[in-house]
């Protein structure tokens, strides 16, 4: 894990690099002499996904100096610059689950305030995360919608999409940063990098994905592509018991079988109930007695399965 000094490092270089936003540390944003769309990027909405910073530096110097070119707005964010430099994904609540109105007032949930500033004049969002277990492929994850399948054929940025039904929230009674933006009938985008951490695929990724986003935006490129994988949760395991744990070793998108012990010798038995591709496997601190620390997360483990047919076709039926 970086230390918090080159994380501050990384972090003043970005601030040098382009006009603050009033009120909003660590975000910037840019303003072109035409009309056209505010695009929003955000990184480090976890704060120990650190993969798109570098490439905001570098597209924040290209903005400033002309090198790349847009009409409209442009803003990028930090969005947990303090859990950042504590190496943390959070320090006192999932920053991605408190784009919410509350009276609540931890630091996250402050810097949520700070943040809808910007979301609130959005026109587009795209929001860049990393797994945290490793993943054999960057991905999409958020509900369909044809505005967001529009995205995702232009952009090209990943060769699978992790998508659900339109409206359907990632986590109920949450809201998570891109959602937010999407509850305001805009397009919104989350794309997931590669494991967490300082990684040349992750950054060149989004660089190239900044930099396609505002070509498209611009219309200097086209708004149709492929149609990436498209899969859903078929499965997830309530985490109900702080004795539960995996396996070691497990990953996102590793292929497993209907009846599959995914469970750790010696504890509680998960046994998968279809078979499918493995997401989002936990393995969160443990006390001395082996249990999961609170706050666990809600789950252990998902498995997805693809959709059939297009999304589009597979949600007009009405299926979950």
């Amino acid at each position: 894990m970086p230390d918090a000094a080159h994380i501050q490092e990384l972090y003043d270089a970005l601030s040098a690099a382009g006009p603050a936003v009033d009120g909003v540390p660590h975000a910037l944003s840019f303003t072109s002499e035409n009309d056209g769309p505010h695009v929003v990027f955000g990184i480090m909405v976890h704060g120990d996904e650190t993969g798109a910073l570098p490439a905001a530096i570098q597209f924040a110097h290209e903005l400033t100096s002309g090198a790349q070119p847009y009409v409209g707005r442009v803003s990028l964010f930090i969005g947990n610059p303090a859990a950042g430099l504590a190496g943390r994904r959070f320090l006192e609540a999932d920053l991605n689950r408190v784009f919410i109105d509350t009276d609540a007032d931890s630091i996250e949930h402050r810097r949520s305030r700070q943040l809808r500033r910007i979301l609130d004049t959005a026109d587009l969002f795209v929001d860049f995360h990393q797994t945290i277990e490793h993943t054999v492929s960057p991905f999409y994850i958020f509900p369909w919608s044809p505005q967001g399948e529009a995205w995702v054929r232009a952009l090209g940025a990943a060769p699978r999409w992790v998508t659900r039904a339109p409206g359907q929230s990632f986590s109920a009674g949450t809201c998570c940063a891109d959602e937010y933006v999407r509850n305001r009938g805009l397009p919104a985008l989350t794309v997931e990098l590669s494991q967490q951490g300082f990684r040349p695929e992750a950054e060149a990724l989004a660089l190239r994905t900044m930099r396609r986003t505002l070509a498209v935006a611009s219309g200097e490129l086209p708004r149709w592509g492929p149609l990436p994988e498209c899969l859903q949760t078929a499965f997830s395991q309530r985490f109900s018991d702080p004795a539960m744990r995996l396996r070691p070793g497990l990953s996102n998108f590793q292929p497993v079988d209907r009846g599959e012990l995914l469970s750790a010798p010696g504890t509680p038995e998960l046994v998968c109930p279809t078979e499918g591709l493995l997401m989002f496997p936990k393995y969160p601190p443990r006390d001395e007695a082996g249990l999961a620390l609170s706050p666990r997360p809600g789950e252990i483990y998902r498995v997805l399965r693809p959709i059939h047919g297009t999304p589009a076709e597979h949600y007009a039926t009405g299926a979950p």
